[in-house]
């Protein structure tokens, strides 16, 4: 290894492990939105969860989007649940519907994980230098750093040169069968509200027309009586 990357290494891996005990920290003085409202052992439990299901959503991508070409009998034995993961998700349009639902999941997660890890306005620790907190905590840098290199980054890398194993567990299973539901759900309810903001729409228009019709009506209707009456007492005359 050249002196280059061994620095690189060195300091990025120095960079995660402070900024990771820096959250837990702050999670366990109650420095977070959960901690401070709920409690902080629910800001732990929520954040890891968050950043555990994260790995596979990130992971369970590079490998279904991999694996696609791949001919699906050639593991069917070796790798039963990779084979059911597949089979679901290349089946007609399920791979388009699955990246959808998938980056659903992830602004779900990631709002997760900043509700739980993230520190509010504010927030100190240890006595740090202002310029460590401002550079830490006010910028988000270490929320970025443990959410993308221990829930996004390092997973995709590993499930890109290990696609079958990756996914060959529930968890992905599972993962897969949620993010199509929530798909499912989100285009529901696009469809649901697009119907009703047309409808209202058409209504909001016609209701116009038809008012402009029935002034048409009562100003027709008032000349021909008045015409009438006109006629009327000309006869009389």
């Amino acid at each position: 290894m050249d002196p280059f990357s061994l620095f690189k290494r060195t300091y990025s891996t120095i960079l995660l492990i402070f900024s990771i005990v820096l959250i837990m920290a702050l999670i366990a003085q109650g420095d977070t939105k959960i901690a401070s409202d709920v409690h902080p052992a629910l800001a732990y439990v929520a954040g890891w969860g968050a950043i555990i299901w994260l790995t596979m959503v990130e992971g369970g991508q590079a490998s279904l989007v991999g694996l696609e070409p791949v001919n699906k009998e050639l593991y069917k034995s070796s790798h039963p649940v990779s084979y059911q993961c597949t089979s679901l998700c290349h089946k007609g349009d399920n791979l388009d519907r699955y990246l959808l639902g998938r980056q659903f999941m992830v602004v779900l997660v990631v709002f997760t994980v900043n509700m739980s890890c993230g520190p509010v306005g504010g927030a100190t620790i240890w006595d740090l230098p202002k310029w460590v907190t401002n550079v830490f905590l006010e910028s988000g840098l270490a929320m970025i750093l443990f959410t993308t290199m221990v829930g996004q980054l390092n997973t995709q890398i590993n499930a890109s040169h290990c696609m079958l194993d990756y996914i060959d567990t529930y968890f992905a299973l599972i993962t897969l069968y949620v993010s199509l539901v929530i798909e499912f759900s989100v285009f529901y309810m696009l469809h649901t509200l697009f119907k009703c903001l047309l409808e209202h729409l058409l209504v909001s228009q016609l209701n116009p027309t038809k008012n402009h019709v029935t002034e048409l009506k009562t100003s027709s209707s008032g000349h021909v009586l008045s015409h009438l009456s006109q006629s009327w007492a000309f006869a009389s005359q």
